[in-house]
C-alpha cells in the first residue's frame, strides 16, 4: 500500500505500507490482548498514550504498527528506522500526526542526535495528547539509550512482548495470509512448505506472496510440483 512521498523538513520519503500489513491478515494468537487495544485504538484521546512492543525479529512488530497505520490513514504515519537512519534526522513535523508509529526504535539507541530529537518527539506528541507507537528488539530498559531522559519516558509506555507463534500457529497464520490474498492452500501443499522451509514468518510470508505472483502468472493452482519447480528456479 503505498502511501506516497513525506516530506518533513528537506527530507522526502517515499514511505510505504506493506500491501498485506492489515489487522485482518494478522493472526493474535497469544498476543490477544495487544491487537485488539491497536485494533480499536481511539484516535481523539485525551491522554497522551505510549506503547512499546517489542520481541524477536519476525515475530508482527512491523506488521502491527503498519496495520494501525492503514486503518489511521491520515491521522497516522509509519517510519520505518532501518530506511532512514543514516539520512538526515525526519522526525520534525511528525507531531502533526495524531498517531507516530516507529519501527525499529532501537536502532537509534546509543546516537546522540536521534535520541534528543526522539526526547523533543516525545515532549511535544505529549503536549498535544497524541499517540506514540514504537517497536524495538528490547524492552524500554534494555534497549541501550545513552540518554537516561530518554529511556525514562520511553519506561513510562505501556510495553507488550510478542510471543513467537508455534507449530499449529504458524499454519493458521498462514491460511490467514493466504485467505486474505484469495489464493488456495491446500494442506498438502501447506504441510510441504512448513517440512521444507525455515520457520521464519517474515521468509514463509514473502515465499506465499512469490508462490501467489507464480500461480497467477501461469494460471496454475497451488501443488507440490509446480512449488517445486519455482523454488528450484530461485537456487
Amino acid at each position: 500500500m503505498n502511501l506516497g512521498i513525506y516530506t518533513m523538513g528537506q527530507l522526502a520519503l517515499p514511505i510505504q505500507l506493506d500491501d498485506f500489513a492489515v489487522f485482518e491478515s494478522f493472526l493474535p494468537a497469544k498476543n490477544a490482548e495487544l491487537f485488539q487495544l491497536l485494533k480499536n485504538l481511539k484516535i481523539d484521546n485525551h491522554v497522551f498514550t505510549g506503547i512499546w512492543i517489542w520481541g524477536r525479529a519476525s515475530s508482527g512488530k512491523s506488521h502491527l504498527l503498519q496495520a494501525v497505520c492503514e486503518r489511521a490513514i491520515n491521522d497516522a504515519i509509519f517510519l520505518p528506522i532501518k530506511e532512514v537512519i543514516n539520512n538526515p534526522i525526519p522526525l520534525e513535523g511528525l507531531s502533526g500526526r495524531k498517531i507516530v508509529c516507529i519501527d525499529d526504535i532501537d536502532l537509534c539507541a546509543g546516537d546522540k542526535k536521534w535520541e534528543l530529537a526522539l526526547f523533543e518527539l516525545i515532549n511535544r506528541l505529549n503536549e498535544q495528547k497524541s499517540c506514540f507507537i514504537a517497536s524495538s528488539s528490547f524492552s524500554p530498559r534494555d534497549t541501550g539509550f545513552a540518554l537516561k531522559d530518554i529511556e525514562s519516558r520511553f519506561s513510562f509506555f505501556t510495553a507488550y512482548k510478542l510471543k513467537h507463534l508455534d507449530d499449529e500457529e504458524c499454519r493458521n497464520a498462514l491460511k490467514l495470509r493466504a485467505k486474505h490474498r484469495g489464493l488456495n492452500l491446500p494442506d498438502e501443499v501447506l504441510n510441504y512448505l512448513l517440512v521444507r522451509e525455515n520457520r521464519d514468518m517474515n521468509n514463509l510470508y514473502q515465499l506465499l506472496d512469490r508462490l501467489d505472483k507464480a500461480s497467477l502468472a501461469a494460471r496454475r493452482k497451488l501443488t507440490i510440483p509446480f512449488i517445486k519447480k519455482i523454488l528450484e528456479k530461485s537456487i
